[in-house]
């Protein structure tokens, strides 16, 4: 029976798998595999290239944040001495304004006062000459004397 004659089918397929192997093995080692190692090598240089870029821009990145936050501290730095200025020149300011309007109001009090004494001496004369009027009538009435002959 012939198929179950296997041994002469069965070294004809072994030769045939070895011609099939060494074939696709030669065919793989020599054209395949070095196409995909050229590939692999290539994407390993962009990958490699591209990080190293990565690297620098990281770098670059890091040193202008630094130069960012430096700045940034010298603006604030420079406002709050600005700011300290202007207080200590607003206050400058304000004392002497201070200064200014305190001298007038003692002026004005001054001459308030002197105003003040000046009307009241002359009240006082004024009522001094009242008084000599009103008296020198009283005793011209009741001595019977000319208002023009009493010395008071």
């Amino acid at each position: 029976m012939p198929q179950l004659e296997q041994v002469e089918f069965f070294i004809s397929q072994l030769f045939w798998l070895g011609v099939f192997f060494v074939v696709l093995f030669s065919v793989l080692t020599y054209i395949t595999l070095p196409k995909i190692r050229a590939f692999l090598n290539k994407r390993d240089d962009f990958v490699k290239s591209h990080i190293s870029k990565q690297d620098d821009l990281i770098k670059k990145a890091e040193s202008i944040i630094e130069n960012y936050e430096t700045k940034l501290n010298e603006a604030k730095n420079e406002a709050s001495k600005i700011i300290s200025d202007a207080k200590d020149k607003a206050m400058q300011d304000s004392e002497s304004l201070i200064k200014s309007a305190e001298e007038k109001i003692q002026q004005e009090i001054k001459m308030t006062e002197e105003r003040v004494t000046k009307e009241k001496d002359l009240a006082i004369s004024d009522l001094k000459n009242q008084l000599k009027d009103s008296a020198t009538n009283f005793i011209s009435k009741v001595t019977k004397i000319e208002k023009g002959n009493i010395k008071i």
